[in-house]
């Protein structure tokens, strides 16, 4: 995709389920995360974004053009966990960046459980994906990138269903599984929190891990 200014490169793109409810979980590098996104997956999106990305006309056109909703983080975000619950059962796909925010240091950050509660309250599949190098140009540069970055779609994943109350405790195991394969879609430099989890154990002629002695 692009051209001689800069190249997106998209892998994976098969794995996006056509239609159904569908929750798309990101890492989060850049303002040009959300119109990479737009363009690489092959199904319309609906994402939420900070609000006071409204208060200039510039993120207004912009958040409207790439179907953004607002979300207000003072109140808890509770509003648009609830349009995305709605859109969700209307079958459409939701983007959200399980981070919470842009990374200040590109590398994963501990990721937040707002779309593991969402993805337990609907059994929607979630989407795992994995952005790198958005962060190398600025968001007005982005119809002249000069750059390459790229997207890989992983596979789409069901947490499993629970019956009963939904605890901080499970809340927090399925965000880890997200986050998870998001880190296993984007260079090691990236995993951030997430790399030892990624790493392969050692076992010794004992039996024991490398990790346990």
């Amino acid at each position: 995709m692009w051209g001689l200014t800069g190249r997106l490169t998209v892998t994976g793109q098969e794995a996006m389920p056509p239609y159904g409810p569908l929750l798309v979980a990101s890492n989060h590098l850049s303002f040009n995360d959300a119109g990479t996104l737009v363009v690489a997956l092959p199904r319309e999106i609906i994402f939420l974004a900070k609000k006071e990305l409204w208060q200039n006309p510039i993120g207004r056109f912009y958040c409207n053009a790439v179907g953004a909703v607002p979300l207000d983080r003072q109140r808890g975000g509770g509003g648009a966990l609830r349009y995305a619950l709605a859109a969700l059962q209307e079958d459409k796909a939701v983007l959200m960046f399980p981070e919470g925010g842009i990374s200040p240091t590109s590398q994963l950050q501990r990721g937040k459980t707002g779309l593991a509660w969402l993805a337990l309250k609907t059994q929607a599949p979630i989407l795992p994906v994995g952005i790198a190098g958005t962060e190398k140009f600025a968001s007005w540069h982005m119809p002249v990138p000069l750059a390459s970055w790229q997207v890989t779609i992983g596979t789409p994943f069901t947490p499993p269903h629970i019956e009963g109350r939904v605890t901080d405790a499970l809340l927090n195991s399925v965000t880890d599984m997200v986050m998870q394969r998001i880190a296993a879609l984007v260079p090691e430099s990236y995993r951030g929190v997430y790399a030892d989890s990624l790493r392969p154990r050692v076992v010794s002629p004992r039996g024991t891990s490398s990790a346990e002695q």
